[in-house]
């Protein structure tokens, strides 16, 4: 009934509000009969001073205050013709009529459409009942609604985390659902799924970067479940993004050989290691596309005089210690070539995560440095060089 009321009240006051412009007095029009008339007397005025001043012939005189006057004679009567006050009130009770119609047309008019296209026999139902609806009946929306009301209510209830967490994931709500695994996480104890459930939002959250977080979850994982393979592709990709090419590949080759025959993504990351062969091997432009696209990451083609098949081979067949010594010199060779083309932004991204992995972190944070010395007042390549940093745990 209230609702009702308001609907009343609000037709009501907006009618209202149409109605002023309507309701106000209009100017009174020009008179031009009687400005005429005005006109002709002057010109009398004047004939009389042209005689006392001799000027005309009395003749002349004679004959235009003749005409003049029929002129003046002629107007009034017109005006008199066309002065009928009843007219008057007639024109201003029409136009009553008209405004009361109008008032009263708007409301019928509007609870007609609404009969129409709406639905006055739907029961109420309010918000509050919605949230007491069977599980059954209740929408997606209002289910997800009742955790998050609980969860504000109880924020330690990690099964209500566990719950909404996939939820949130399925509906692309990827920052959500990082936090709600995370939340589960510290709650309940880390496990194999929820630690993997974080890393997949994360990942997908930050457009397919392996951060440092994804990084240490899929260690996690692996600590609690060896030979999880989302966990090691993780962590393979994450050596690519950081520049390790050399250690992708043979990360990548690990999971390929551990895992089964029938696995459906064997020949994808087969592949993968063939595209990162050519471009250390220094490929056509094409292995590289194809790398980013599986990636969803850009990687600059390698440097001129870069690792080619033979180095390749040659590095798996390294120790740990002289793995570590060729990949510091290539490295070295990347930031020499920097500091004669200082305009190549992608080096400049590759050589700060290949510092963060050789553990370098000052030097990862000069080179950054260096970079945006190169690119100021370039603001879409600072805000890659802050996003680098932020990702490598280095400030923004």
């Amino acid at each position: 009934m209230l609702l009702w009321i308001g609907f009343a009240v609000l037709t009501a006051a907006v009618v209202a509000v149409l109605m002023v412009p309507l309701q106000r007095e209009r100017a009174a029009p020009v008179d031009a009969a009687a400005a005429d008339m005005a006109v002709y007397r002057d010109q009398l005025a004047e004939i009389e001073v042209e005689r006392e001043r001799g000027v005309v012939a009395a003749d002349e005189l004679e004959g235009a205050r003749t005409e003049i006057a029929r002129r003046l004679i002629r107007r009034a009567e017109e005006r008199s013709s066309a002065d009928d006050p009843s007219s008057a009130v007639q024109g201003s009770r029409r136009a009553q009529s008209v405004f009361y119609a109008i008032a009263g047309l708007i409301p019928v008019l509007s609870i007609a459409v609404y009969l129409l296209v709406g639905t006055p026999q739907l029961a109420s139902r309010p918000f509050a009942a919605k949230q007491g609806a069977p599980v059954e009946q209740a929408s997606v929306g209002d289910l997800i609604g009742r955790v998050e009301e609980r969860l504000r209510e109880h924020p330690e209830d990690g099964k209500g985390w566990e719950v909404i967490a996939p939820v949130y994931l399925r509906l692309e709500r990827y920052g959500d659902a990082a936090h709600a695994f995370a939340q589960a996480n510290r709650i309940l104890g880390e496990s194999a799924d929820r630690l993997v459930g974080f890393a997949e939002a994360t990942l997908l959250a930050n457009n397919g970067v392996v951060t440092e977080d994804v990084r240490r979850a899929a260690e996690r994982t692996l600590a609690l479940a060896p030979g999880h393979a989302e966990a090691q592709l993780w962590l393979a990709l994450a050596k690519e993004q950081d520049g390790d090419l050399a250690g992708a590949i043979a990360a990548y080759e690990g999971l390929v050989s551990s895992a089964p025959a029938d696995a459906p993504w064997r020949e994808t990351v087969a592949e993968r290691i063939e595209q990162i062969k050519k471009r250390l091997a220094g490929g056509p432009e094409k292995a590289g596309a194809d790398a980013a696209k599986a990636s969803e990451r850009a990687e600059p083609p390698p440097a001129a005089g870069g690792p080619n098949a033979d180095d390749v081979a040659r590095v798996g067949k390294m120790s740990p210690d002289e793995r570590s010594a060729f990949i510091a010199q290539m490295v070295d060779g990347l930031a020499a070539r920097l500091k004669s083309d200082g305009r190549d932004l992608p080096g400049w991204l590759k050589l700060a995560r290949a510092y963060k992995v050789l553990g370098r972190e000052s030097d990862a944070a000069a080179a950054l440095k260096d970079a945006r010395a190169q690119f100021e007042g370039d603001q879409k390549s600072l805000a890659e060089i802050d996003q680098m940093a932020k990702s490598l745990g280095l400030g923004s």
